[in-house]
């Protein structure tokens, strides 16, 4: 479709042209000799013909310039019209989203310009919905993973100062667990927040890879047993040393076990791999388990984020080790992802060779 800009010039060409046609059209179908000529039989001298004709050539002109002032009105009309229309269903939704309606949305019109900027528009607002949708669910999800400690704390400090529960030493143990729970919740939150404004100062030193992420799947084997999740782990020898700060990389393999090992049914199993792909050092962890679904795997990385919301906190997620993954890996120059079918879920990052052994 040609743009409105062309569309514009093309229509002042046609009304020039209409505009000249009709005064071209007048002045040849009476010919200047033939009205002279019928002027000469009318009028008896060539003077009184002369003025005749001089007056019939002005009401020609006349004719046309208003013929020419009609269609310009009418195409001025039309075009106001096509521009303005656009405009107010803008205007309006824009004073819509201005007042907390963030679904108003603006037809495209037809034409290329206009429609560029209703389709800008509508993906502003979808944005700034999603962004809401997002802050709305981030309240909701720290409320929720603040009261359910803070909830058991009140409830065990409670019973003990009235003297209904004992100080018992699985007591003080439970109480303990909520504390380091919420502890857990805040510092989580904390460093996301830091990394995300950039505060964070990296460190640089050699990261064995493969140290990590036994000592990572080490430390989870008591939970593992427990629930009878077998593990494997398969780390190619030779793998090359990256550079990079080994306290975060750790949390990131750590945070990518423990998802794994929220997630992955009893009696199921947890596959860890590591690959050298080119320039690249590939980790994934892959779990049995409930799939994710497609239209969600993006969204695991967002903080707070959970597939089913209705899960219970109970096993200490707060919906924030994937969005750190995200973050640290991005920091060391590096790429995430994940996949999930047929019964399994695999999540994985990459990172650049930096160094490699010999």
């Amino acid at each position: 479709m040609p743009t409105l800009s062309a569309r514009l010039v093309a229509l002042f060409v046609v009304l020039s042209l209409l505009v000249s046609g009709v005064i071209v059209f007048a002045v040849l179908q009476f010919s200047a000799e033939e009205v002279m000529h019928l002027l000469m039989q009318g009028v008896g001298t060539p003077d009184a013909a002369r003025a005749m004709f001089d007056q019939y050539v002005v009401r020609v002109i006349l004719i046309g310039a208003g013929a020419g002032i009609l269609l310009g009105s009418l195409a001025a009309w039309w075009l106001v019209r096509r521009l303005m229309h656009p405009l107010e269903q803008l205007t309006g939704a824009s004073g819509s989203i201005a007042v907390g309606d963030l679904a108003a949305r603006v037809p495209e019109p037809p034409d290329p310009e206009l429609r560029r900027l209703a389709q800008s528009f509508n993906r502003m607002a979808a944005t700034l919905e999603q962004t809401e949708a997002r802050r709305r669910a981030l309240v909701e999800d720290v409320a929720h993973e603040l009261r359910t400690p803070l909830t058991s704390l009140r409830g065990y400090t409670e019973a003990l100062a009235d003297g209904v529960v004992d100080p018992t030493p699985e007591v003080l143990r439970t109480v303990h667990e909520e504390i380091e729970r919420l502890t857990r919740l805040v510092e989580a939150l904390d460093q996301l927040a830091r990394g995300d404004g950039g505060q964070r100062a990296l460190q640089e030193a050699e990261i064995d890879l493969g140290a990590l992420l036994r000592r990572a799947l080490e430390l989870a084997t008591p939970e593992l047993r427990q629930r009878q999740i077998s593990v494997e782990i398969d780390s190619p020898a030779g793998l090359p040393i990256l550079r990079g700060d080994p306290d975060a990389i750790g949390q990131v393999v750590t945070n990518l076990v423990q998802n794994a090992a929220r997630y992955t049914n009893d009696g199921g199993r947890i596959a860890a791999r590591l690959t050298v792909d080119a320039a690249w050092v590939r980790c994934a962890v892959a779990n049995t388990g409930a799939e994710v679904p497609a239209s969600e795997l993006d969204l695991i990385w967002e903080r707070l984020h959970r597939v089913d919301r209705s899960r219970t906190r109970a096993s200490g997620g707060a919906g924030i080790g994937l969005a750190i993954v995200r973050q640290v890996v991005s920091a060391h120059g590096g790429q995430v992802g994940a996949s999930s079918a047929d019964g399994r879920t695999e999540v994985w990052f990459c990172l650049p060779i930096w160094q490699s052994r010999g």
